[in-house]
């Protein structure tokens, strides 16, 4: 007996098929047994969809409102997530941190692309691909993000806020497949927002956060609960979009088969993971294309090219160092990253072990191992690496979580007696809630306090200020027509208040683009000022021209201190000293 149906199996042995004429002679036949199954269903609402002519399916606005009546639930819980997590983040992020010298450059390639038809500022060179700055682009085309913000790097946040809410709801959803209850996928989100390494990195205007919410779409439609060929080429081609955004990305690939090849169903896996493969190697196969209608897809004299430009982020690179090594800059980046969080990815990677043995999150606690292995490799580490690390650490500290608490709920030792029974389910529930209090408690006492101390200054404190002042101070002082050394995140800010862009140059071109040393034979002498940055003083050692400006330079103004601090120098050659 079924719950919707009742099924009457008989079984009836003949020595002569069924469908025989009675009129021919009679043959031996092996006995064989039939079964006639009689289906009788309780509800005639209660068969499927499929049985219904296709006139009685529900339209677009019928299907929506069956989507939405189907996960009310979880809608429910995830708005005023989402709403928290859009707060926070919002407040106080245009002040804090501090503007970055790579935010300026991929805002000023935007808009180069938006005002220009460009894709970068200056030379582009293959150094990444364009296309997480191009939708940076786009999004202020739409919104007049550029014209609406104060400042620049202010338009590119404002991106980064939409692709962060983007991100959560996606990781919610991941977490949701891959088995999670609601409130441990809610816990993943709140992990992934709230972190104070989560909350300063997300802001930030890098192509890692572009690249996030499509590698977390990826991996959504790799685990569709249909597994329909549709939703394997649209994880191709989301992964394809993530690595047109952020080349590193693909360290992750290996991760995402592994899901690709468990979602898929053995009788059509080899067209499933084709079609995979196929979308996205065509999604990528647009950048080889577009560097070869350019010419420039191999090394030649007088032009950049894409084998370079690869070759460089592979090779070139300076090496970061060992992060065991204190005084490595891997180290340094490490510690500053402990800095802000010491407890999510060192929890991460302390359950990662457990988290391999749970077979529903295996291919994604695979991918942060991969992750962890490259971070401790003796290679380049950059700093903003970590973001693909957050949603991968949240999922495995949740997943963990969520698997514990699923075994102390399947722990009742069920005794014959109703009595005992019902006893032995009340002390569960008791110890089950004591656990659970004592988690709470221990996480809000010992983690609660230092990130709600960095989160509070993450949205109260301002210390973008000294840029702001130093710009300032630059249109009321420096003419525009005299040659500016900048941090690239003054850039579009100087340029889009009647600067030539010839005359407001990034510090960084002046040693490393030929066009710019072309145009500038005699390097620092043609500049009057410079803006010293946290950026520009930590390349004193590996820009020539830059570092002369700075010793040839006498401070006319100062905003901040520390870190933070911006200063105005007016360049003096040595013989007007």
């Amino acid at each position: 007996m079924t719950s919707n149906s009742t099924r009457l199996r008989i079984a009836v042995s003949s020595g002569r098929s069924l469908g025989s004429p009675t009129t021919q002679s009679w043959r031996p036949e092996p006995a064989r047994t039939s079964t006639l199954e009689v289906v009788a269903p309780k509800r005639l609402e209660e068969t499927s969809d499929r049985h219904q002519p296709e006139r009685h399916r529900p339209g677009g606005l019928g299907r929506l409102a069956g989507w939405v009546k189907t996960h009310r639930a979880s809608i429910a819980i995830l708005v005023p997530v989402l709403v928290l997590v859009g707060v926070v983040h919002a407040l106080g992020m245009n002040s804090n941190p501090q503007r970055l010298d790579d935010e300026g450059t991929y805002v000023s390639q935007a808009w180069a692309v938006l005002h220009w038809n460009t894709l970068a500022h200056y030379t582009y060179w293959y150094d990444h691909p364009p296309l997480g700055w191009i939708l940076v682009g786009l999004y202020s085309a739409v919104t007049g993000a550029f014209a609406r913000a104060p400042n620049a790097v202010a338009a590119g946040r404002e991106f980064m806020l939409v692709l962060q809410l983007v991100s959560a709801t996606l990781l919610y959803v991941l977490a949701r497949r891959l088995g999670l209850r609601r409130v441990g996928a809610v816990g993943a989100v709140l992990l992934f927002s709230l972190s104070p390494l989560a909350l300063e990195f997300h802001r930030a205007v890098y192509l890692d956060n572009i690249a996030t919410p499509f590698v977390l779409a990826a991996f959504v439609l790799a685990l569709s609960p249909q597994g329909r060929l549709a939703a394997f080429a649209g994880s191709g081609f989301c992964f394809g979009v993530a690595a047109l955004c952020k080349e590193t990305i693909l360290v992750l690939l290996p991760a995402l088969v592994w899901q690709l090849w468990r979602g898929s169903d053995q009788r059509t896996r080899r067209y499933s993971l084709a079609l995979a493969g196929s979308v996205f190697v065509l999604t990528g196969s647009f950048y080889l294309l577009f560097a070869a209608l350019r010419g420039e897809l191999l090394p030649g004299p007088g032009h950049v090219s894409l084998v370079d430009g690869v070759a460089f982020q592979l090779l070139s690179r300076k090496v970061s160092g060992s992060p065991f090594d204190p005084s490595s800059p891997s180290h340094q980046t490490i510690v500053s990253w402990l800095r802000r969080d010491p407890w999510l990815v060192p929890a991460a990677l302390a359950l990662l072990p457990v988290c391999l043995a749970i077979r529903r999150v295996r291919p994604l606690a695979a991918g942060l191992l991969v992750l962890a292995v490259i971070v401790a490799r003796p290679g380049y580490l950059p700093i903003p690496f970590v973001i693909a690390v957050l949603p991968l650490a949240a999922l495995v500290v949740a997943a963990v979580v969520d698997a514990a608490w699923g075994r102390l709920r399947s722990s009742d030792p069920r005794p014959a007696d109703a009595r005992w029974r019902r006893w032995a389910a009340a002390s569960l529930r008791v110890v089950r809630a004591g656990t659970v209090a004592i988690v709470v408690v221990a996480a809000v006492n010992v983690i609660g306090p230092g990130w709600r101390e960095h989160d509070h200054q993450l949205m109260m404190i301002d210390r973008d200020h000294p840029m702001t002042q130093a710009e300032q101070w630059i249109d009321a002082n420096v003419p525009r027509t005299s040659p500016i050394l900048v941090d690239d995140a003054l850039w579009v800010d100087l340029v889009s208040s009647g600067r030539p862009p010839t005359r407001v140059v990034w510090f960084w071109k002046l040693d490393r683009d030929p066009e710019i040393k072309a145009r500038y034979p005699d390097g620092w002498r043609h500049f009057q000022y410079v803006v010293s940055t946290t950026a520009v003083r930590g390349s004193f050692y590996e820009l020539p021209y830059v570092s002369a400006a700075l010793e040839h330079g006498t401070v006319v103004a100062s905003f901040g201190t520390g870190e933070d601090q911006v200063q105005i120098l007016r360049v003096q050659p040595d013989d007007n000293r």
